[in-house]
């Protein structure tokens, strides 16, 4: 959850600096001046929640609210050691998954393909990650963390300790693994479509294909003999 947010570099929300105890303030704040100006239920008449007066059928907006907590938590605790959410999130996929094409990390990530790449770029530049060559495909990379990019992810990890307890407490562990599971399930499905619409046959059972991983849009080649183009 604290891996897939933000640019780089950014200010959280497109707005100024808050920490994140004001900025999860700021969104509860803003919440509740919108559920105040909501009609009262007659009487006897509940939500669909079965709780008079809770908010209902706004799943978008609820989980934006709690998407910006989460992002503010992590920048605060993120900031100090150079990353933003987004490179954690890269950095934390390959911990997970092992080496991944640029295509494919962009897939998990939910970002776009040449998004991907400025962001490769510059965590290339900080030695958290190299680019190999695809040993089966020659023309398309695999994303390696560095030796480096191992000892930041162990140390960005024990940074965001805690912040997800924070994040959820109103919860209690019963229901913390509960969400966590539903969201998963809603993440993968929302990443499967997307892999979908990238690419039409990923659903299809065949062989696999060549495919050209996206070029450097920065035009960075020059700065290294033996850096992709």
């Amino acid at each position: 959850m604290m891996a897939l947010r933000g640019s780089m570099p950014h200010t959280p929300f497109g707005c100024s600096r808050l920490s994140s105890e004001g900025m999860i303030i700021f969104v509860k704040d803003n919440l509740d001046e919108r559920q105040s100006t909501r009609k009262p239920e007659p009487s006897g008449k509940t939500g669909r929640t079965g709780r008079t007066g809770q908010p209902t059928g706004r799943v978008g907006q609820l989980l934006f609210v709690a998407q910006q907590a989460a992002q503010a938590l992590a920048t605060e605790r993120l900031e100090p050691l150079g990353l933003s959410p987004r490179a954690w999130g890269v950095l934390s996929t390959l911990a997970e998954s092992g080496p991944l094409t640029q295509i494919e990390l962009a897939t998990a990530m939910s970002i776009d393909r040449t998004a991907m790449v400025y962001l490769l770029d510059d965590l290339e530049e900080q030695s958290l990650v190299e680019r190999v060559r695809h040993p089966r495909d020659r023309r398309a990379f695999l994303i390696h963390l560095t030796t480096g990019g191992q000892e930041m992810q162990r140390r960005a990890a024990a940074a965001l300790a805690g912040a997800a307890d924070t994040l959820l407490t109103p919860l209690d562990p019963a229901e913390r693994e509960h969400l966590i599971d539903l969201l998963g399930q809603v993440a993968a499905h929302w990443q499967q479509v997307a892999a979908v619409l990238q690419d039409p046959g990923a659903g299809q059972a065949r062989p696999p294909a060549a495919r050209a991983e996206p070029a450097h849009p920065r035009g960075r080649g020059t700065r290294s003999a033996n850096r992709p183009a």
